[in-house]
């Protein structure tokens, strides 16, 4: 049994319904929504099976150690580069092969690197409900991008409780032969 809160009632504890195909309809028929009368909106299906992190990354211990690196902000959402910076940092040998296989922006710009392979690490992580991500602004280094991803470990902090890139006022320099 699936259970949703409504979207403009957080307090609100809703079982969903079957509406066909695995996906549950939730219905929230309390006042105060946009619209006059009751509001609804479908849950897609759970997945058959949650999936782990595989290959490389494992191999790496990499899922092991990006748990480790939130965990040791605990109370603070943590801004991704400052993340990849910590792994870099504990990890040399490993992150200098990662920057070998799959390059970062710091040397050349590239559509798939080093940050996207440990982004999408942390991604399976958060669908696995070891950590929990939430977008926010994007800071220092990282601030070409809209947004960026932030992390946390459960209990959730509130979303002013951040640790930025640019808060701390990190250089790129463990990226080996990064040209910033």
């Amino acid at each position: 049994m699936t259970r949703e809160s409504c979207h403009f009632h957080s307090d609100e504890d809703i079982v969903g319904t079957p509406a066909g195909e695995g996906t549950l309809e939730f219905r929230c028929t309390r006042n105060g929504h946009p619209d006059p009368g009751p509001y609804s909106w479908l849950g897609a299906p759970a997945p058959s099976h949650v999936t782990e992190p595989g290959g490389l990354a494992v191999e790496m211990g990499i899922p092991t150690e990006l748990i480790a690196i939130i965990g040791g902000h605990r109370g603070k959402w943590i801004e991704y580069g400052v993340i990849e910076a910590e792994y870099a940092k504990r990890n040399p040998t490993d992150f200098a092969t990662l920057v070998e296989r799959y390059g970062h922006t710091a040397i050349a710009a590239k559509n798939y690197t080093v940050s996207s392979f440990l982004g999408g690490t942390l991604g399976q992580l958060g669908r696995n409900n070891e950590v929990i991500y939430h977008s926010g602004p994007a800071t220092g280094r990282w601030s070409y991008n809209p947004e960026i991803s932030w992390w946390t470990v459960a209990p959730e902090p509130d979303w002013t409780e951040r640790t930025s890139w640019a808060e701390l006022g990190k250089s790129m320099d463990y990226v080996p032969g990064n040209t910033e």
